[in-house]
């Protein structure tokens, strides 16, 4: 009995340990957004400040091209109008950390729910704190999509809890030693 029990919580602790906590990464964060055209010196419009939470953050035809809903580690980018295929360096969306308290940005990729005409991995770009999504050439349609996911540069700290478990766990070991000497066993 005693042999399971100290398994037990050898396992329960071991699994504490391992377990990651949650990294946030935009969720309460501000994020700005600004259309740059024809260059990435040149604003079209914005910028406009959001900051992540729950419903679109910016629903209101952003630039009269799309609306722009953040979560946690995804920009979701509808389509409201049939896009012009222009002939300059830029054309496009900037996303960035305006107040530096968003973890790095360390890859963004193209999430499969994407369908917007002709877009594939070489429109998207970013650096630490922007992240750059260049539209020139493509002719998109309204409906279309463009779903971009956000991965941090995070250290996997363990939550309170994890740290709980595992002091307790290891305050039974002690616990139940000190017992077992006590009665000479």
């Amino acid at each position: 009995m005693f042999q399971l029990l100290k398994a037990c919580m050898f396992v329960g602790i071991l699994l504490a340990l391992l377990a990651p906590a949650e990294a946030v990464l935009l969720t309460d964060q501000t994020v700005q957004t600004t259309y740059l055209f024809p260059d990435t010196s040149t604003i079209y419009a914005g910028p406009t400040d959001s900051i992540v939470g729950v419903g679109v953050e910016l629903a209101a035809n952003f630039a009269g091209f799309a609306n722009i809903d953040f979560s946690d580690t995804n920009i979701l980018i509808t389509a409201n109008r049939e896009a012009q295929i222009n002939a300059v360096a830029f054309d496009g969306l900037e996303f960035a950390d305006v107040n530096g308290t968003i973890p790095a940005f360390t890859s963004v990729v193209l999430n499969a729910a994407t369908n917007y005409a002709g877009l594939n991995a070489t429109h998207v770009s970013f650096d630490t704190d922007h992240i750059f999504l260049n539209l020139v050439g493509l002719p998109g349609q309204a409906g279309q999509v463009i779903s971009l996911d956000i991965n941090p540069l995070t250290a996997t700290v363990p939550e309170p809890g994890t740290w709980l478990l595992f002091a307790t766990g290891v305050a039974s070991l002690l616990g139940y030693g000190w017992r077992h000497r006590q009665q000479g066993v």
